[in-house]
């Protein structure tokens, strides 16, 4: 299965799969808010009876009756200009008044991918397209501060024997191997960093020909993209937060948003000891870093933020300071932005509106604001209510498999006609289609991202989100901006496997000649390894270190120091 076929499930997905699947719901975004004060819930959940039967005299019960409500009371309309901006008045839907008047893309402005990427990167190759992010200045940066990094180790006290005592510094062709090699670990996953460079047993790779696993071992020790001489006190993200910009800058030159956007959190995996290590139990691996991500079509990530806690301002929730914050530069422009139910309020939409902006997104039923006619009212399955509020923004409730309840400002409650994988047709809120078509830019995102993972067990937080930005994220991006300019339906393991293979470059030992076993003498006595081996098995490696004989005679083609005895010993069928 493709990108792209991908991409049609999620989008076309029926209503069974969407309750079947706690992986892929629309509406089961469930991730805890910290920050909201639920109201009412107690009222809710204990409403009698007599209570619900007087509120359905006076609210919105079905699709029908909204229809018949709006032929027989033609004046249930309210003034705009005399309410208050911040509180909303909910009343019936009214389909010839036109809350918003503003357009997508009144001024005609160029949006998409940058009409330069189209001129000058047809027929590019994919290591071409992602250069686009990880061009000369990122492996700079990447290439000062690993140098920087290592020196500051090496200015403390080492172990006699540590292997960094064989620093030598680095550059940016050997950064880029080095990076090849991390997303090739990504595709032929084995369990240990050793096993790739093992050479007896049932594994088998050919990592060993472009890097030996020592330097390999002390540039992923030595890795860093920031100073840390250079950090202020308190900042939680400046270890990466440099690259973070410096790679955003480029996602955003790169594509410039069309109408849909969609803002979600991901994980990225860590359990070690964080501060701001967060737990979402609806997602995959529940423990990690929580980034924010914005998405547009074809999951192309513009702008993503990390979350390091301290967000919350006086009188603003969070989530709608983040979504703020991310669409800033995108908002007057007609945009419709999709969320999830930890970012959809009524406080949202009347900000989005103010900047001529639309929401839709699933709601949570305790959000404040929220119309009590549409929450509380009892549905059968296909049954529909809504409400519209003097803004515009319209709270539906749809009962499917269980209740839905969706927040929108530029939909009605129109139903339209589906057909599902059973060739059944049924019917569906537009608000719903819209979503589902809406939310996948994340999902994509997502489950792409999700494919041959580079990220492996790690003590150091800043190295897998620094990774994750540079072979996940970065990579998409260049994916999807190779299949739209060269019009081609390359999926991400083929893409990355053609990575690989730019990246990696040519063999370090290539036309090397085989060496003959046979002995020789060195320069200096040390142990044989054959004899301090069968001393360790006897007593300990003290007991091996004490009593081993040393030789200065040596193999040149096993690199090992052998007495005479064991040499031949060893070598029974190759010397002669």
């Amino acid at each position: 299965m493709d990108d792209f076929e991908i991409e049609n499930i999620l989008i076309n997905m029926s209503d069974d799969d969407v309750y079947s699947s706690d992986e892929f719901s629309e509406f089961d975004d469930t991730d805890a808010d910290e920050d909201y004060f639920p109201e009412g819930i107690e009222h809710l959940q204990n409403n009698s009876e007599s209570e619900a039967s007087i509120t359905d005299a006076t609210a919105t019960i079905s699709r029908q009756q909204i229809q018949s409500d709006q032929v027989s009371s033609p004046d249930v309309s309210i003034n705009i200009q005399q309410t208050n901006q911040n509180v909303a008045i909910w009343g019936t839907i009214n389909t010839t008044i036109n809350y918003s008047n503003f357009t997508y893309n009144s001024t005609r402005e160029t949006v998409g991918i940058n009409p330069d990427i189209y001129e000058t990167m047809y027929g590019g190759s994919p290591w071409e397209f992602l250069s686009l992010f990880l061009d000369t200045e990122v492996f700079n940066l990447i290439v000062t501060e690993t140098n920087r990094y290592a020196g500051q180790l090496l200015s403390t006290p080492l172990r006699r024997h540590s292997r960094l005592n064989a620093w030598k510094e680095t550059n940016a062709a050997e950064i880029k191997r080095f990076l090849g090699i991390i997303m090739w670990m990504g595709l032929e996953h084995l369990p240990t960093i050793q096993n790739y460079w093992a050479k007896k047993g049932i594994y088998s790779s050919k990592i060993s020909k472009y890097m030996k696993v020592k330097r390999f071992e002390l540039l992923l020790r030595t890795f860093h993209v920031s100073n840390n001489h250079e950090c202020p006190p308190g900042d939680r993200l400046f270890k990466v937060q440099g690259l973070v910009d410096l790679l955003v800058s480029k996602y955003k030159r790169a594509y410039i948003p069309e109408e849909s956007l969609c803002i979600d959190e991901s994980v990225i995996p860590f359990i070690g000891r964080l501060s701001f290590r967060q737990y979402l139990k609806n997602k995959r691996h529940r423990y990690g870093v929580k980034i924010f991500k914005l998405c547009v079509h074809d999951g192309f990530t513009v702008d993503f933020r990390i979350y390091a806690g301290k967000e919350a301002v006086q009188g603003l929730e969070v989530s709608t300071k983040i979504v703020m914050e991310l669409t800033h530069e995108y908002l007057n422009f007609g945009r419709t932005i999709y969320t999830d139910n930890w970012y959809t309020s009524v406080n949202l939409a009347h900000k989005l509106l103010e900047q001529n902006t639309h929401l839709v997104g699933t709601l949570r039923a305790n959000r404040k604001q929220n119309p009590k006619d549409v929450v509380q009212k009892k549905l059968k399955k296909g049954e529909v209510i809504a409400q519209q509020s003097d803004r515009g923004i319209v709270v539906l409730k749809w009962k499917d498999k269980r209740d839905v309840l969706m927040l929108s400002t530029k939909h009605s409650d129109t139903m339209i006609e589906t057909i599902n994988k059973r060739g059944q047709t049924t019917k569906k809120p537009e608000i719903v289609i819209d979503y589902n078509k809406g939310k996948a830019l994340v999902d994509i995102c997502d489950q792409r991202s999700s494919y041959h993972s580079p990220l492996r067990k790690s003590m150091k937080w800043y190295r897998k989100v620094a990774i994750e930005i540079i072979l996940s994220t970065s990579v998409l991006n260049a994916m999807c901006l190779y299949n739209k300019v060269n019009k081609t339906k390359i999926g991400i393991t083929e893409f990355k496997e053609m990575l690989v293979k730019d990246m990696c470059g040519d063999y370090e030992e290539t036309g090397k000649e085989e060496v003959e076993h046979k002995l020789s003498k060195s320069g200096k006595r040390t142990r044989c390894v054959k004899c301090y081996d069968e001393m360790v098995k006897q007593g300990g490696r003290k007991h091996a270190q004490r009593i081993t004989k040393q030789s200065n005679y040596w193999c040149a083609a096993c690199q090992k120091v052998y007495c005479i005895e064991c040499f031949f010993d060893d070598h029974r069928v190759r010397a002669k």
